[in-house]
């Protein structure tokens, strides 16, 4: 049976080393600035008034009210992610190596099912070189247990319960800032280095999550489009090729 594609395994690692290693966040690169207010208030939506084991089930239960979010960034060892969630359905979007990566990894999920697709080099390195051959420009279906290792890329809810719930420690709220232009409250991880920031007015949807040190443009998640109307698209049955159909290396 074909094997996990590496390179997405790669980065599905590299996405839980970063998940893992939440707390306060460092300075920020000066080619991506970020404006934040030191005037201390009280948060509109009363996020701060909340406890911090209360406020990130809160975040986390927020997104799977509004069913959809969309990240975009780039993890603290190169690796980029491009991806809108539907909840309870799927996902949609790309990994690649680096922000600058011309061929990024294409991943569809829905209903538990995961396609990937990818250049000739990708495909060789997921299925072999001889299978490859054979699949041309087409779309590669993961069986259950490779799709398995791809939840937490795939799954909304999985996604927002491993960014939140696997720390390393206990989270510190802070007071509201000016975040980018907007009343934001800070999850704080002093165990490992990170930040989230959420939404202080209206619902407490997550905006940005940083690892401290960021720099360069790495360790830096955004989150937009909360809400969205999105439609997930399934690879017609001609653009796509069973992995257990594969020859075996």
């Amino acid at each position: 049976m074909p094997h996990v594609p590496r390179r997405i395994a790669e980065a599905v690692a590299v996405l839980a080393s970063t998940l893992s290693m939440l707390a306060v966040a460092g300075c920020l690169p000066d080619d991506d600035p970020m404006d934040i207010s030191t005037e201390p208030r009280s948060a509109e939506n009363g996020l701060d008034d909340l406890s911090p084991s209360e406020a990130v089930d809160t975040v986390i239960d927020t997104l799977e009210t509004e069913g959809s979010f969309h990240v975009t960034g780039t993890m603290d060892k190169g690796a980029a992610i491009d991806m809108t969630y539907v909840v309870g359905e799927g996902a949609t979007g790309t990994i690649g190596d680096s922000a600058d990566d011309s061929t990024p990894v294409e991943l569809v999920s829905v209903d538990g099912r995961i396609y990937i697709a990818g250049d000739e080099q990708f495909l060789a390195q997921t299925v072999g070189e001889a299978a490859a051959e054979t699949i041309g420009g087409k779309w590669v279906l993961l069986g259950e247990e490779s799709a398995a290792q791809f939840d937490v890329l795939a799954n909304g809810r999985r996604f927002a319960e491993a960014l939140l719930n696997h720390s390393g420690g206990q989270a510190r709220i802070t007071g509201v800032r000016d975040v980018d232009g907007s009343p934001a409250v800070g999850l704080l991880f002093p165990d490992s280095g990170t930040t989230l920031w959420v939404a202080a007015e209206g619902d407490p949807v997550p905006l940005r999550l940083e690892k401290k040190g960021a720099s360069g443009g790495t360790g830096v998640l955004r989150f937009t489009d909360v809400g969205a109307d999105v439609e997930l698209t399934v690879p017609a049955d001609e653009d796509v090729v069973d992995a257990a159909d594969l020859p075996e290396e």
